[in-house]
């Protein structure tokens, strides 16, 4: 009988699947962890170390700690899971030291949320909800303030061009609450509202509690609960028009993270967004972002290779440039410092790393039997293939993994109509590679084939 071939490869550069219910032979994959997708496709994913003292205590209470890089100042926030006290220490630059300037004591301030920084060179300010820590540039010390004449308490602010705007006041502020935006006087920590509006404040325009307020080129990007809108500057009077983007808002605070360019957030329909001075783009995987409910997400972004860390204490994906894929570090922050990146927690989940292919027909609905599955996948110790097939796509089986040799082959036999096939490997080299899974069948049912066979898959000669 005679035996074909189907080459599976261009799910393997794709990655994961974006969206829940695919065609049959659509070329995305539905698992893979431990990789990351590459330029060329799949690779290992580099492992992110911490290269702070082991002296410091971390304590690792999702989704602390926090590592803001600043112009002048790397600040690391770290909370007390027992106490609900907050640390913020300075970082030198090469990470040897670390030196506490203030505790946030939850039972005096009260617990604030994530804290978010507007930097201005030697000049940082900060945020949580319930204090403000800025460096005084005049007595160069630090200090920490629970009430301000000239600044609301805010739970989320940034620097736009030397001027700082903000959200969701907390304070007693004009007829301001948490679904305010607000802005300071240009070169200025000032927020008293003027003539003119240099210094002002506005409602979200869908009526949302603003969770987060990013730079973004030109503008300011808001999030809320309930939409994103752009915050752009104009001149006459000098202030911020407002240009409604979406009605869909961001599902928690810590949810986006980007440059200056590009922003990737998580929105509350758990759909992936990126958001460029263009507009907002629709990435889905709204499948595997609802894995991650139950905890508040946090999205990393790491420059080096524009990869954004998606995920929450047990489960995280990372997007790059080429697609998503699941690894096994879960990071509440990454950060780049002298051409290296970084990682909070740097633990890694001991599982295999596995790949799980799309569902293929063979473009024949009839019974077929494979018989072998071969790959290239190169530097891994152990690997083993599997093959999950259905006659129906409501009943599925599946084998046992079997060993793959030291040629790339691996006998599996399993008959249906539909199949889809995995892979496992223990362990994967940051080096490692693979272009393709090739699968070797018979046709074993042909009452649906009249005539001649149908020509041959891509490949089969």
């Amino acid at each position: 009988m005679r035996e074909f071939e189907l080459i599976i490869d261009q799910s393997l550069k794709n990655g994961l699947t974006p969206e829940e219910n695919l065609h049959i032979r659509t070329p995305y994959l539905l698992g893979c962890n431990g990789f990351r997708c590459g330029k060329s496709g799949l690779e290992g994913h580099k492992r992110l170390h911490n290269p702070l003292p082991v002296t410091v205590d971390m304590y690792y209470n999702w989704p602390f700690p926090q590592f803001i890089i600043g112009e002048f100042y790397n600040i690391l926030v770290v909370r007390d899971s027992l106490t609900s006290n907050d640390y913020v220490y300075t970082v030198s630059d090469d990470h040897a030291t670390v030196t506490l300037i203030t505790t946030i004591d939850g039972s005096i301030f009260g617990v604030g949320t994530l804290m978010e920084a507007a930097d201005f060179g030697e000049y940082i300010f900060m945020v949580n909800g319930v204090v403000m820590v800025y460096r005084d540039t005049v007595f160069l010390n630090w200090t920490t303030l629970a009430a301000s004449a000239t600044i609301p308490m805010m739970k989320t602010v940034c620097n736009f061009k030397g001027q700082a705007v903000g959200g969701n006041i907390t304070s007693a502020w004009y007829d301001c609450d948490e679904t305010f935006y607000v802005w300071s006087k240009i070169g200025s920590i000032d927020f008293t509202p003027a003539q003119g509006m240099e210094a002002g404040y506005r409602r979200c325009p869908y009526g949302g509690e603003v969770q987060n307020v990013r730079r973004l080129g030109d503008l300011v990007v808001g999030y809320s609960s309930k939409g994103i809108t752009f915050l752009m500057p104009i001149n006459e009077p000098t202030t911020f028009g407002f240009k409604e983007m979406s009605d869909i808002g961001i599902i928690n605070q810590g949810a986006v993270a980007g440059s200056n360019t590009q922003h990737v957030y998580v929105g509350e329909d758990y759909i992936l967004r990126s958001v460029t001075a263009e507009g907002i783009k629709e990435l889905g995987y709204k499948y595997f972002m609802e894995d991650l409910s139950g905890e508040d997400i946090i999205v990393s972004y790491d420059p080096s290779n524009k990869d954004f860390y998606i995920g929450n204490s047990t489960k995280t994906f990372l997007l790059s440039p080429y697609g998503l894929t699941e690894v096994k570090q879960h990071p509440s922050t990454v950060w780049r410092r002298d051409q290296e990146s970084y990682m909070l927690p740097d633990n890694v989940d001991d599982h295999d790393a596995v790949i799980q292919s799309e569902v293929r027909d063979m473009e024949y609905r009839g019974r077929k039997t494979v018989f072998t599955i071969e790959t290239d996948a190169f530097l891994c110790f152990e690997s083993e293939a599997k093959v999950y097939w259905a006659d129906s796509i409501a009943a599925w089986g599946e084998t046992d993994y079997t060993p793959i040799n030291d040629m790339g082959i691996a006998s599996v036999i399993a008959s249906g109509n539909i199949f889809s096939f995995g892979l496992k490997f223990t362990p994967v080299l940051e080096a490692f590679l693979i272009s393709y899974i090739k699968v070797r069948f018979k046709m074993t049912d042909l009452r649906g084939i009249r005539g001649v066979y149908a020509p041959p898959p891509r490949g089969q000669r």
